[in-house]
């Protein structure tokens, strides 16, 4: 929603938004960690699933993906469907969200691959090995002194086959994006 709010939305402060969205994708990740963890940790989420979840849920990066798409999104059925008397909520739930399947598609692969591989922020804020991610368990086959080779070539095979299933299943809207026109027929 906020993608589409920047592209096509006239609201004040619209160019403020945009430019602190950019300014936050200048930001690497690791300079954010450790008011996150104080964040977490003042909110009693440290050792949680709402600490792994909450901080994942809002990308500055997916809102440009989503505004750029809306940008070039064709305007005439956004037009067509205001004459038939949609309301703007309306017009974006009826007509370009379900048009908007390719660009979700591709966010949804995008989320899903970068909370599968985040090594830093659980390795920062869990410490239960009962709630580590895969990336952190794979890393517990690793010692001081001696690597388990073996189980991390077996285990790393089997993480990448639910990576590897997500992308089949959205792989038809990959294709659909690339012949994205807006009209049927």
């Amino acid at each position: 929603m906020a993608g589409y709010a920047l592209a096509r939305l006239r609201f004040r402060g619209k160019r403020f938004w945009f430019f602190l969205i950019l300014a936050v994708l200048a930001v690497p990740a690791q300079v954010t960690l450790i008011p996150t963890f104080l964040i977490l940790k003042a909110i009693g989420w440290l050792n949680s699933y709402e600490g792994m979840i909450v901080p994942s849920m809002v990308n500055a990066t997916f809102i440009f993906m989503m505004r750029q798409f809306f940008v070039n999104f064709p305007k005439e059925l956004e037009e067509a469907a205001q004459l038939d008397g949609l309301t703007p909520f309306g017009i974006f739930r009826h007509i370009v969200l379900p048009l908007a399947k390719p660009a979700l598609a591709a966010q949804a692969v995008f989320v899903f691959m970068g909370s599968w591989n985040n090594f830093l922020l659980p390795v920062v804020i869990l410490f239960d090995p009962e709630m580590f991610t895969l990336p952190l368990g794979l890393n517990t086959f690793k010692g001081q002194y001696i690597s388990y080779w073996n189980y991390i070539m077996a285990a790393s095979m089997v993480f990448t086959l639910p990576a590897l299933s997500i992308y089949a299943f959205f792989n038809r809207y990959f294709i659909q994006s690339v012949t994205f026109t807006g009209g049927k027929g």
